[in-house]
């Protein structure tokens, strides 16, 4: 039964021609899921199939090119020709069988140029985007070409089977730019005034609904191009109601951002783009949807209840659980994996040309080959005992209890969680501890014996009698190499985090895995009032993480002062400074700066210098991996996890989850 407080999310809505079974949708973002034609392949049927069979009531495809002019950054589908008519068929059948609406966003990226060698269609010959392109002016001979583009390209869609198609009328695509002042400097018929800039898009949906008759016609528009000298919320509130006005569009979706479909970071608050979504709702007739980091189904409700939109879109939500809705129809909401906006998988595999999938859940982007592993009892019930209650040693337990397992972990901490709960005190980091929380629930709702504040000896794993041990240890803090002995002004990065010691004075953050820890630490030092200096052998801070994530705490980093120091690498530790000293410019690497013409290495170039402190941070770990040596042979012993290598969390959670599926 679903709580009193989420029956909003419940509710039939009808859109157009077709009645949306609840108000909980996913909307448009790419997946990556293609074949070497840009043309959604069988894993993008399983994809989406799988969010249909767990109740949203419609998926969107993210941008489908209408035109070989449109850049297809990040993986997007072509819609050129007849070809993809077939995949559509299998897209849609897959996801009417669970009931669900399917609709594919068309769209042309304009400006977003993802380095092909062909030219850059544009309203005008003005660059806006980050990559620098510089368009030449579209002629009205290729306009013509475009609005007709749009319309074959829906007609392709409803064809094969789609319920009806999402024009992307922001996020900067080109529809986008023939709206923006800033992007749109044309003095003919689509330029010059804001009818004359809204031509281009009028023509376009007009098109669109000739071509495709009576099926669904959605928009997604922006709130805001949240960029200076384009559109704003009440200049898009104009476009909004000439769309709206049209008598043609049966519903809007309301995004942000003019320099790309913008995903926010565990730093952004929740609901970002509600305002915008209630404004619209307020202008227009027709219904409309919010997004932005929408993440649990009670903000949704809430949204509802509020006026704020009429459905929402929960697009990561169901990235990292693709049963939202079904827990929320049968009273399970406390069992939805959440999402914590950490876009390492989402956006991040996107941005390494692979498809999209999930820190959290190792299914994502998998379905075809994972789907039944959770849920598929293992052929003999065995007891495994699990050493370490991280990410790693919670998802090998809860995997193994769901597969009939007799499960004990054990943990020497008093909660679950290890280092990911100290990770989560960063400033605009709290949302890594929804995810620990979720799987630390999940193994207390599945029997796992959880044996806390106890650090396992082998005596304690052998009373358990266990047929299999798995050791998720993780990493401890240890003297880094160049450090050669212990000092205790010499501290690691975990520990300035969890607030030992306190901070004091000149303090320098040596980064050597290149991810958050040392800016984690670099920022909590300056909270307390420290002169720090970030010290990086890369060219930059954080080489490792998204760059959204990285500009995050960049930008925190420059608001606290913090000097960044990088292609400097530290060689040695006085510890009578103490300081650190270091190799200016002169990383040992395989770089152009130290090999010669034939490619053979040279030494190390750059003046070794020291620099001074009261503290020095790093961030060097090995391995916790005692017990190997001291559980007996006879033992079935397996590692996962941070006691085999540093991972990220994705690397420790899917290696967890397909050691358990082993079992």
């Amino acid at each position: 039964m679903t709580s009193t407080h989420l029956r909003a999310l419940t509710e039939p809505l009808r859109l157009g021609p077709v009645t949306l079974r609840n108000r909980i949708v996913v909307t448009a973002h790419a997946t990556h899921n293609i074949d070497t034609e840009h043309l959604p392949n069988e894993d993008d049927v399983a994809y989406f199939a799988e969010r249909a069979r767990g109740g949203a009531a419609m998926v969107s495809m993210g941008t489908t090119a209408v035109h070989p002019s449109s850049p297809t950054p990040y993986g997007i589908y072509h819609n050129f020709d007849d070809r993809i008519v077939d995949r559509y068929v299998r897209l849609s059948e897959a996801v009417h069988a669970h009931g669900a609406i399917i609709v594919p966003q068309l769209g042309h990226m304009g400006g977003r140029t993802d380095g092909g060698d062909g030219g850059v269609w544009a309203p005008s010959g003005f660059s806006h985007h980050l990559h620098g392109a510089v368009p030449r002016e579209m002629s009205r001979r290729q306009i013509d070409e475009i609005v007709d583009a749009f319309a074959q390209a829906a007609g392709r869609a409803v064809r094969g089977g789609m319920d009806g198609v999402e024009i992307a009328v922001g996020h900067g695509q080109l529809i986008n730019l023939f709206l923006s002042p800033l992007t749109n400097r044309r003095s003919d018929e689509y330029g010059g005034s804001d009818e004359a800039r809204f031509r281009f898009c009028q023509r376009v949906l007009e098109a669109v609904r000739e071509q495709i008759g009576g099926a669904l016609l959605m928009v997604r528009v922006n709130g805001s191009d949240e960029t200076e000298g384009s559109l704003d919320t009440d200049a898009w509130l104009d476009i909004d109601q000439r769309i709206d006005e049209l008598g043609i569009v049966d519903g809007m979706n309301v995004s942000a951002n003019f320099n790309g479909s913008v995903i926010p970071t565990m730093a952004v608050r929740r609901g970002c783009y509600l305002h915008y979504a209630r404004a619209v709702r307020e202008r227009v007739g027709m219904p409309v949807g919010a997004v932005g980091r929408i993440t649990d189904p009670a903000m949704a409700a809430a949204a509802i209840e509020a006026g704020d939109a009429d459905f929402v879109g929960m697009t990561r939500a169901h990235i990292a659980d693709p049963h939202l809705v079904t827990k929320v129809l049968e009273g399970r909401e406390d069992e939805i994996r959440p999402c914590i906006g950490c876009i390492q998988m989402c956006q991040g595999e996107l941005g390494r040309h692979r498809n999209v999938k999930c820190v959290y859940n190792p299914v994502t982007g998998r379905e075809r080959f994972l789907g039944d592993v959770e849920t598929t009892l293992a052929p003999t019930p065995r007891r495994v005992v699990v050493v370490g209650g991280g990410p790693a040693g919670l998802e090998t337990a809860r995997v193994s209890a769901l597969r009939g397992h007799e499960v004990t972990l054990f943990d020497e901490r008093p909660d679950t969680g290890g280092t990911v709960r100290v990770a989560a005190r960063t400033e605009g980091r709290d949302g890594l501890v929804d995810a620990v929380d979720w799987l630390g629930n999940e193994v207390r709702r599945l029997g796992v014996d959880l044996r806390l504040r106890r650090t396992a000896e082998a005596k304690d794993i052998l009373a358990v009698d266990p047929d299999i041990v798995v050791l998720a240890t993780g990493a401890a803090e240890t003297v880094p190499q160049w450090a050669a002995r212990d000092h205790r002004r010499l501290v690691a990065a975990a520990d300035v985090v969890a607030g030992r010691p306190q901070l004091t004075g000149r303090v320098i953050v040596v980064d050597e895995n290149h991810r958050t820890n040392a800016m984690s630490a670099a920022l909590v030092a300056a909270g307390s009032g420290c002169e720090v200096t970030f010290v990086t052998a890369n060219p930059g801070p954080a080489e490792l993480v998204e760059p959204e994530v990285r500009d995050d705490f960049l930008t925190l980093m420059h608001a606290a002062g913090i000097a960044i120091v990088c292609s400097t690498k530290v060689v040695g530790f006085d510890p009578d400074g103490p300081r650190v000293l270091c190799r200016e410019g002169g990383v040992e690497a395989l770089t152009y700066r130290h090999v010669d013409e034939h490619g053979r290495p040279l030494e190390a170039s750059g003046e070794v210098v020291g620099l001074e402190a009261d503290w020095i941070v790093h961030t060097w770990t090995e391995p916790r991996s005692e017990l190997f040596d001291e559980l007996p042979d006879d033992v079935v012993v397996h590692a996962v996890g941070d006691v085999m290598n540093p991972h990220r969390i994705e690397g420790a959670v899917h290696a967890a989850f397909r050691l358990a599926a082993k079992f």
